[in-house]
């Protein structure tokens, strides 16, 4: 019965990932948008869960390369919004939840199938009321001895994050 809603889970997935893809299949979705206040917003703080260690450089400065083209600055300390990008997987094989993606390992010697999905949500501090979300997803299928391409996938991921945040509102440019 677990298989079953595992499949059952990534079937769903696949389908809601296909909808809109950008380079090499990253699929985006957006799932929360657009409260009346944005312009009230100049400076976001970023919090990564659960995110791979080998991706966290390289997918916090593509986020924030795309994010901060909105007009919004990175303040940890005190700002407008709590932005958090949080790592999921769903595994395609029974069996296969105990291999760990995380480490990054290429002597392995079986192949790995997962969905890999960044959800992001944007969290008003004041309210503590999400504000706007999306997520960023990507069927894998990782041979035996094959790596993560960090370099080729950078480009992707900020494309990607780029497209999802065409319905995030730009501030108005000030002089």
């Amino acid at each position: 019965m677990k298989n079953l809603k595992i499949v059952i889970l990534a079937s769903c997935l696949l389908i809601l990932g296909s909808c809109a893809q950008t380079g090499m299949q990253i699929g985006t979705s957006l799932t929360t948008c657009c409260p009346e206040n944005y312009a009230s917003y100049s400076e976001y703080g970023l919090e990564l869960v659960d995110v791979p260690l080998f991706l966290r450089d390289y997918v916090t400065a593509e986020f924030e390369s795309a994010f901060q083209q909105k007009g919004l600055s990175r303040n940890d300390r005190i700002n407008d919004v709590r932005v958090v990008l949080h790592y999921t997987q769903v595994d395609l094989v029974p069996g296969q939840q105990k291999i760990d993606p995380f480490i990054r390992i290429e002597s392995l010697n079986v192949e790995l199938n997962y969905v890999a999905r960044i959800e992001i949500e944007i969290i008003e501090t004041r309210s503590n009321e999400v504000v706007w979300a999306g997520s960023l997803s990507r069927i894998h299928q990782v041979t035996p001895g094959e790596y993560m391409h960090e370099d080729r996938a950078r480009p992707y991921f900020y494309q990607a994050f780029q497209s999802l945040l065409e319905s995030y509102p730009a501030l108005p440019e000030t002089d």
